[in-house]
């Protein structure tokens, strides 16, 4: 198979997939969704970074966002990026050439954070901690590293919430079965982000949702909707829990890019978000 027909998103070990600039691609092209982009700004409003601050991005990938949040901080600020990819680090610092403020982009692990207590007046984690073997253990590092009053912000994704319409209820159902439980990561760590939060000691001041919508793909162009898994993927995943045999796998993804050819295509997924604050001691 080519990785048109395999790309999956998986971004435990990105350094080691054969298809690491698919994901790279897909890591832009999710940067770009309208959620995505609605959930920064709402971020950026009430994370309400000054200059001269300093910020943690744990599991920065690419570095976009914590660039950019560090027009906030002013020349006197810092931005410090965290990831487990080699890859995507080099991309960041790259791109952190023309940083408003010094930028450091470092390996390192989200549950073993080699940061300093109380060292960082914010920190962030967007789509990082369905990736996590211990979601809580990650934010429980990133409250550990916040000053007393440091503002945390989670973005993540909750797969549980994806709905895909092609017309064919059975395919919907199906869907449904194989996005409710999660297996094998966080995927649906989104819903609980304010719950994390509470656990690592923090005050959760504000929670919202934004949900991604795609009305068009063409399957011939593209081996997945923008910033998503292939449609190959998801039955893979149906074939894993024995809800459909090879034969029923094929089946499904005809049905959906058939559908998809024919203008029958609709897909969502929810994201959420949470800003919290460290208490002050």
């Amino acid at each position: 198979m080519s990785p048109r027909d395999t790309h999956g998103l998986g971004y435990q070990q990105v350094d080691e997939d054969q298809n690491a600039p698919v994901l790279i691609g897909a890591m832009e092209a999710t940067a770009r969704w309208d959620a995505t982009i609605e959930l920064r700004e709402w971020e950026r409003h009430h994370l309400r970074l000054a200059e001269g601050e300093s910020l943690l991005d744990v599991g920065c990938g690419l570095g976009e966002a914590a660039l950019s949040l560090a027009e906030d901080l002013g020349s006197t600020g810092t931005v410090v990026g965290i990831d487990a990819s080699t890859t995507m680090l080099r991309i960041a610092r790259d791109r952190a050439h023309d940083a408003a403020c010094p930028a450091r982009f470092a390996v390192g692990d989200a549950l073993a954070l080699d940061e300093l207590d109380r060292s960082f007046d914010a920190a962030r984690s967007e789509r990082t901690l369905q990736w996590l073997t211990d979601p809580q253990t990650g934010v429980n590092e990133l409250a550990r590293v916040l000053k007393p009053g440091g503002r945390l912000s989670l973005i993540d994704t909750d797969w549980s919430t994806l709905e895909l319409d092609v017309g064919d209820r059975e395919v919907a159902a199906q869907v449904r079965e194989a996005t409710r439980d999660e297996r094998g990561r966080a995927s649906n760590v989104g819903r609980r982000l304010g719950g994390l939060a509470q656990v690592a000691g923090l005050d959760v001041l504000r929670e919202t949702t934004a949900t991604q919508v795609w009305t068009t793909w063409n399957p011939d162009d593209s081996p997945a909707p923008d910033g998503c898994f292939s449609m190959r993927s998801l039955a893979d995943d149906l074939v894993a829990t024995q809800q459909l045999d090879q034969a029923g796998a094929s089946r499904f993804v005809s049905t959906i890019n058939d559908a998809a050819r024919n203008g029958h295509f609709a897909m969502s997924l929810t994201m959420f978000a949470v800003i919290a604050t460290a208490p002050v001691r």
